[in-house]
């Protein structure tokens, strides 16, 4: 019954304190506060669902000197490949040959030998400062251009706009 009533608690706290702070931190603090209280490290690991890997770093980090570290996060993102050929896609972009994703995705394949779909592309380039302009129907007004060179490098547009009225 005691048991019973400690992973209830447990799991109250977490649910609380988790509102204000992200679930890595809430399993990083209460471990730190039953490490201060002398909890053994198996009944921490197993009511807070922690490696015994886990609860040694974190012990250790409290008695060293530099414990702040506990609330640290590491941003952890995985690089792209595409990042390492980076140099080599907006050079051939800059040059305003390709107009559509498809044929990006083809030129990145030559180029590189990486093959990604177009949607992954178009997010690569929307995290990189380029978006797709679309004005109207003629040919030349779509293409991807830097967002800053949008609107001063849009002759086309203006004179396909010409040709409408």
């Amino acid at each position: 019954m005691k048991m019973k009533n400690t992973e209830i608690r447990v799991h109250r706290v977490i649910e609380l304190v988790s509102l204000f702070l992200s679930m890595t931190l809430v399993k990083r603090l209460l471990c730190v506060v039953l490490l201060a209280f002398e909890v053994d490290r198996a009944e921490i690991s197993h009511a807070l669902g922690l490696t015994l890997r886990s609860v040694k770093r974190y012990e250790a980090m409290l008695d060293s000197v530099e414990y702040r570290q506990l609330l640290h996060m590491e941003k952890r993102t995985k690089a792209s490949k595409l990042d390492d050929f980076k140099d080599i896609i907006f050079q051939e972009l800059d040059n305003g040959a390709y107009r559509t994703l498809r044929e990006i995705a083809i030129m990145i394949e030559e180029k590189t030998g990486l093959k990604r779909s177009r949607n992954r592309i178009q997010i690569f380039l929307k995290k990189h400062g380029y978006k797709p302009l679309k004005v109207g129907f003629f040919p030349c007004e779509g293409r991807w251009r830097k967002a800053t060179d949008i609107l001063p490098g849009n002759s086309c547009a203006a004179d396909g706009a010409s040709e409408n009225r």
